[in-house]
């Protein structure tokens, strides 16, 4: 990835503030939750005892978890309390403070791979951290490597705490295993499914259609829907059968949801979503709607284009053309719709508590929805 640099901002053209971000979620920001909020303050007391740049970087990781739509630590909670035998509230609060510290860590390492500069309206860490190195005196390359080995740090750093709010979060012997394993499932599926995308980068890469899906669901929509939900259902002493059909439906609940991030990636306003809708093309990145265009005769053209470490505004207009003139922006979108029926079609028959069931009806159109 080329930036073009100046000693003003050569990372990054985000503006200070907090938005949302598409991707590894528009809506309202309610900030994160208190018990978040006193583990990040504390680690960032207990860095300060060790360095201030440390402490610093402590400070990113509270930065880059605030804001936000927190979809999982709400999907534990309210699914913790449809059922009748939940554990504390302090202790749920907690499990779900975990899953949000997940996907701190998950969308920081994120932001290293793809060189991403900008997340919810700001700079990612890694280039937070490389326009400090280079308006210091690094050269460009020192200053993007020095920006890339701090966020992933930082990263580490978010996946061990989110480890670390389960373990101590007080859960009963007897729930506490499961609650590991599904934080563990959400990490290892996760993993797969970025090295699935990374894969997919590759010259000459043409996954299908189902190594495409399934990536999607491995990096996105276990750790997002899945085990959130199940995590709920642990919580509140769900019967293991509703377990199971709460897994099922946030996989396919969090399958639309990276779909339409996908969709926003390349279609979205930045203004709303707070992230280039430039950086999926520059990267070459082999979404469900480049490989429906693909298989399509705009695929030549396309492919001419994709990957580019320079993509003008025309080249990225022109891609954006092809794959709408071509029919994949309505294919995905189709296959949407197509979870969303899914979705709602299991819920007629799950037999959930009547208010959790309204409340995943509305999770399912309100993550579906975002592409109107």
């Amino acid at each position: 990835m080329v930036t073009v640099f100046s000693r003003e901002s050569p990372f990054s053209s985000a503006r200070p503030g907090t938005g949302t971000r598409t991707g590894h979620g528009g809506g309202s920001e309610p900030g994160r939750a208190p018990v978040l909020e006193e583990f990040l303050a504390e680690a960032t007391g207990r860095a300060e005892a060790v360095d201030a740049g440390f402490a610093r970087l402590w400070g990113e990781v509270a930065r880059l978890s605030s804001g936000g739509k927190q979809i999982r630590p709400h999907l534990v909670r309210l699914t913790a309390g449809a059922y009748p035998a939940p554990e504390p509230e302090p202790v749920v609060e907690s499990v779900g403070a975990a899953f949000e510290l997940l996907h701190t860590a998950l969308i920081v390492h994120d932001d290293v791979i793809d060189q991403d500069e900008q997340r919810r309206h700001q700079p990612t860490i890694n280039a937070a951290a490389a326009s400090r190195a280079f308006a210091s005196g690094s050269g460009p390359d020192q200053a993007r490597q020095y920006g890339a080995s701090v966020g992933v740090i930082a990263g580490d750093l978010a996946l061990a705490g989110a480890y670390r709010l389960v373990a101590r979060s007080g859960l009963s012997p007897e729930r506490l295993p499961r609650l590991l394993d599904l934080l563990d499932a959400a990490l290892f599926s996760s993993a797969a499914g970025e090295l699935l995308d990374v894969d997919h980068t590759l010259p000459g890469a043409r996954p299908g259609r189902e190594q495409i899906l399934a990536a999607t669901r491995l990096k996105t929509a276990v750790y997002s829907f899945e085990t959130p939900l199940q995590a709920g259902g642990v919580l509140g002493g769900a019967p293991d059968g509703d377990v199971e059909v709460l897994g099922r439906l946030g996989r396919t609940v969090g399958t639309a949801y990276q779909l339409v991030d996908d969709l926003l990636g390349v279609f979205g306003d930045p203004e709303a979503t707070g992230k280039s809708a430039v950086s999926d093309l520059r990267e070459g990145k082999r979404t469900m709607l480049v490989a429906a265009a693909q298989r399509t005769p705009a695929g030549e053209e396309l492919d001419a284009i994709l990957g580019r470490h320079e993509i003008s505004s025309e080249q990225a207009l022109r891609a954006r053309d092809l794959l709408e003139q071509c029919g994949a922006r309505q294919e995905v979108e189709d296959m949407v719709a197509e979870c969303a029926d899914e979705a709602q079609a299991l819920l007629d028959t799950a037999g959930l508590p009547a208010s959790l069931e309204h409340d995943l009806r509305g999770i399912v159109a309100g993550a579906t929805e975002r592409i109107r």
